[in-house]
């Protein structure tokens, strides 16, 4: 068998690690980062171009080359913007794909971290000898650059020490899930089981009074413990219970919610000393959150 044939013979294959639907987006983002680097290119080109011309036409006149090219206050145009946009598009490409995975999958990716392993990094000392040369550098190396998707997911995967995107989020979920539920310096639980009720018994909501109304809130780490109860209810990060949902919003004038529309999770009950019940459809239904979410971490 020839090289050709080899060549021929080999079976790319997509990236098992995402979905279709990522993999579409991915292919979308890249077609268009690759198109807008050559555009922008040959806009500079044309630019420079139509100057010149203009500048040539108008050195009787002693006018400027931007006299009919530019309007201040409405069209304005440079080499030096154009060239500014095609360095950033290897920015923007990372944060529109971090941005999709992020969102898309509910848990945190570090952009900067991304940039400083793919980007050349621009040197910030201006007063060593070869500064001038260091620029010169990074210009080019920053204009010669091309990203391609999979770079930006390697990445991606590297912070996620390799996990699937939606283990990684319920890896996250969890870790929360469990520190809202520990005491981190005595390593006590914060919360106790009684039947098919939780108690969440270290300050885990805030109460308010004023003139004649109420002001009730979940703080920040009882509402990852609502987030956990909405994956358990669901078993996805596609969709929140509505009922769940408004108690992960603003203040609310009530400190008790029900939960008509979960199988598994039946209320909940805020206290003015800061404690929260949570009751569950059963007892078995406790059992298993509280050692799925706040026991073990995957």
């Amino acid at each position: 068998m020839d090289l050709l044939k080899k060549f021929e013979s080999v079976e790319i294959k997509a990236d098992t690690r995402i979905s279709e639907a990522d993999r579409i987006f991915c292919e979308a983002h890249q077609a268009a980062y690759d198109l807008a680097r050559s555009s922008l290119a040959e806009l500079e080109f044309f630019w420079e171009d139509m100057r010149s011309q203009q500048r040539e036409l108008l050195a009787p006149a002693d006018a400027s080359a931007d006299t009919y090219l530019t309007t201040y206050g409405e069209f304005q145009l440079s080499s030096d913007k154009i060239r500014g946009q095609l360095q950033s598009l290897h920015a923007l490409f990372i944060d529109h794909l971090v941005s999709h995975f992020s969102k898309t999958y509910h848990f945190s990716i570090d952009k900067g971290d991304v940039k400083d392993h793919l980007i050349p990094q621009e040197p910030t000392d201006r007063w060593v000898d070869d500064y001038k040369e260091q620029a010169l550098k990074y210009t080019q190396e920053l204009e010669n650059l091309t990203l391609h998707y999979t770079d930006i997911l390697e990445q991606i995967f590297l912070q996620t020490g390799g996990r699937a995107f939606f283990e990684q989020a319920l890896h996250e979920l969890k870790e929360k899930c469990h520190s809202a539920a520990w005491d981190s310096g005595s390593g006590r639980a914060k919360f106790e089981q009684k039947k098919c009720v939780l108690q969440f018994t270290n300050y885990a909501c805030s109460y308010r009074s004023y003139y004649r109304s109420e002001s009730w809130e979940l703080i920040g780490r009882m509402k990852d413990i609502i987030r956990g109860i909405s994956h358990f209810e669901t078993g996805g990060f596609d969709h929140t219970p509505a009922s769940l949902s408004r108690l992960l919003g603003r203040e609310s004038d009530s400190g008790q919610c029900e939960f008509p529309d979960c199988k598994k999770i039946q209320s909940l009950r805020m206290f003015k000393n800061g404690r929260v019940d949570l009751k569950f459809t059963s007892e078995a239904y406790v059992l298993q959150f509280v050692d799925e979410y706040l026991k073990t971490i995957c």
